[in-house]
């Protein structure tokens, strides 16, 4: 499945992951495309010491039946403008200063009860937290302490966007 990878210091790597059966698909076509559209993006994108997106590897998997493209953004920014996705990671107040309006309706990580509004509060003041509509597995830098309702852990660790179809916030213990 395709995965995000959130780090701690607001990078993510992308984990594309598609099917790739036809005749006519070439690998080299593809990564050479990707190639060409990260040089696209980050010449549009010198405002920054490094470079917003970086393409890691561009490969076949399963007999090439599937293909998995890696890429590097230098943050959670970079990674909405280039995939046109809501991505956010920081606090919440850092999100409203953004205009983003965060999800109070979210629901315990541990055993999904719904959250008890003066302890969701205290740890809506103090820790991080991610918001997106991507479908996709996300990998948080900090142990999930609370997330939206209709999502789950995964076995080891990850939270399960991937058939959500909407806007899904995670908060977390940091």
């Amino acid at each position: 499945n395709t995965s995000l990878v959130v780090e701690k210091d607001g990078k993510v790597i992308s984990y594309l992951v598609n099917t790739f059966d036809k005749d006519f698909y070439s690998l080299d076509g593809l990564e050479e495309m990707v190639k060409n559209e990260a040089e696209e993006f980050n010449a549009a994108h010198t405002d920054t010491s490094e470079e917003a997106l970086t393409v890691k590897t561009v490969q076949a998997l399963d007999d090439g039946a599937m293909v998995q493209v890696v890429q590097e953004f230098d943050s959670a920014d970079s990674y909405a403008e280039y995939n046109d996705q809501d991505l956010f990671y920081g606090t919440r107040v850092e999100a409203l200063a953004e205009g983003i309006s965060v999800d109070l309706g979210l629901v315990s990580a541990a055993d999904g009860t719904p959250a008890e509004e003066q302890k969701l509060n205290k740890a809506l003041d103090k820790n991080h937290m991610i918001i997106t509509n991507a479908s996709a597995y996300i990998y948080c830098p900090y142990p999930v302490l609370y997330l939206s309702e209709g999502v789950v852990m995964g076995e080891d660790g990850y939270v399960d966007a991937s058939q959500s179809d909407g806007v899904v916030t995670i908060l977390m213990k940091k």
